[in-house]
């Protein structure tokens, strides 16, 4: 047994056991990939949920943190966080596109996990565990620019999913990044 978030949690001792399969957006059948090398258990884990926002089936909507950010200032970041105590993961995604985006990102709709991503920054960084769900803002089109409000210091952009700039993001989002892009190429 082990925690995240302060919850008690039941993983395989085969992590690859666990059959998690992601079902969206040509991710269908492919597995979500466990960290299998060594972790520093005296290191704060954290379980976050992000979201992979679709204007459209090509376009992404993305955030750039500020330049006032403790970490990874200027960088691009898929749009979520962590999880509050007891809270299930798509709740928390809700509760946090609408913290950073404004009110009307409650219209959007957050769909399937798409992958289970597992970092662990240098110390004193976390061991981080993120679920990347799908969601799907093709119902703001050419409004979002009115619709979401980022954070303070926060800027969103919009990219071509087949040219997401994979060094620009965050270290823990840039393999799934680069696959989706590679995905996007095809």
């Amino acid at each position: 047994m082990g925690e995240i978030a302060g919850s008690p949690v039941r993983l395989p001792a085969n992590p690859s056991d666990a059959g998690v399969r992601c079902t969206a957006r040509g991710f269908r059948g492919a597995r979500a990939p466990w960290h299998a090398g060594p972790v520093d258990v005296t290191q704060a884990r954290l379980f976050v949920v992000a979201g992979l926002v679709w204007l459209d089936d090509a376009r992404l909507l993305v955030q750039r943190r500020g330049p006032q950010a403790r970490f990874g200032a200027g960088m691009l970041e898929l749009p979520g966080g962590k999880l509050e105590p007891g809270e299930a993961p798509t709740t928390g995604l809700r509760r946090e596109l609408v913290e950073e985006w404004g009110p009307a990102a409650a219209q959007l709709r957050v769909g399937a996990v798409l992958e289970l991503l597992h970092h662990v920054y240098p110390p004193p960084g976390p061991e981080v565990l993120m679920a990347v769900y799908d969601v799907d803002a093709r119902a703001w089109g050419q409004r979002w620019r009115e619709l979401a409000v980022p954070e303070p210091g926060a800027t969103l952009e919009v990219h071509a999913a087949a040219a997401l700039p994979v060094e620009a993001f965050l270290p823990a989002d840039r393999e799934f990044i680069a696959g989706v892009r590679a995905r996007a190429d095809r």
